[in-house]
């Protein structure tokens, strides 16, 4: 079941609807209410410049969650939206009913409103943060499968590669014509495993779009990653002398 998102704003949704869908079925399955709210995405350029201008609200009798998204961080939106769904679940319990006046300085002046307000802080905060560790823990994941992956496979190429290289040095060596090895079979594993750790990297891509610590590690992995490619092509080199070498003594 999930959210129906209307964007009445300038932002571009299509990549944080997605978390937004993501949290959402996290705070449903914690706070087990049955039903999702509608969700409506509000520009307002003078709420936004007022210092302490409005970021969210829930209205009951319709189930919309309105949340105004105007120079606001895509992270704070989602704080936001968890708040105002720990409301729809006491919505949906009955908290709603018979309440009284919810004007200015509601929070203050009534006991039970009070108390709703207390646990959509505290839900609403510890729900989204839950989720957002168990988002960036499941990425960490990801990268460790990927890196796991790229050893397990660089290793394979190298065994390979040094036997192949091996074999066609020998005949050479020995007058048997150039050296012959299966490369097609080589290439095929090759482009198999690059295909692999491309499905990895598209992957983790749509996920880490909106985190900009995750951003950043990618960039730095990218950059380890040519570091690394350097490093085996001069040690193909190293190799492929020291056979040469020993095949050329007398």
């Amino acid at each position: 079941m999930g959210c129906d998102i209307t964007n009445n704003s300038d932002m571009d949704m299509g990549e944080l609807s997605l978390l937004i869908g993501d949290l959402a079925a996290h705070i449903q399955d914690t706070m087990k209410f049955k039903s999702m709210p509608a969700i409506t995405m509000q520009d307002d350029d003078e709420n936004a410049d007022a210092l302490l201008g409005r970021t969210a609200q829930y209205d009951p009798q319709n189930k919309v969650i309105t949340v105004y998204v105007t120079r606001r961080h895509p992270k704070d939106i989602m704080r936001s939206i968890a708040h105002e769904f720990i409301h729809h679940a006491q919505n949906e319990r009955g908290e709603f009913e018979n309440v009284g006046s919810m004007g200015e300085g509601y929070a203050q002046a009534d006991d039970h409103l009070r108390n709703m307000e207390k646990e959509a802080y505290l839900q609403g905060n510890m729900c989204f943060r839950d989720w957002e560790d168990g988002y960036k823990r499941n990425l960490m994941e990801s990268i460790h499968r990927q890196n796991s992956f790229k050893r397990r496979n660089n290793t394979m190429k190298i065994h390979k590669w040094k036997n192949n290289e091996l074999n066609r040095l020998l005949m050479e060596k020995f007058g048997l014509a150039e050296g012959e090895y299966n490369r097609s079979e080589e290439e095929e594993e090759n482009e198999e495993g690059e295909e692999q750790l491309e499905e990895i990297d598209t992957r983790e891509e749509d996920e880490a779009f909106n985190d900009p610590e995750a951003h950043a590690a990618r960039y730095k992995k990218s950059k380890k990653k040519d570091e690394e490619e350097k490093q085996e092509e001069s040690f193909r080199d190293s190799v492929r002398t020291l056979m040469e070498k020993i095949i050329n003594l007398k």
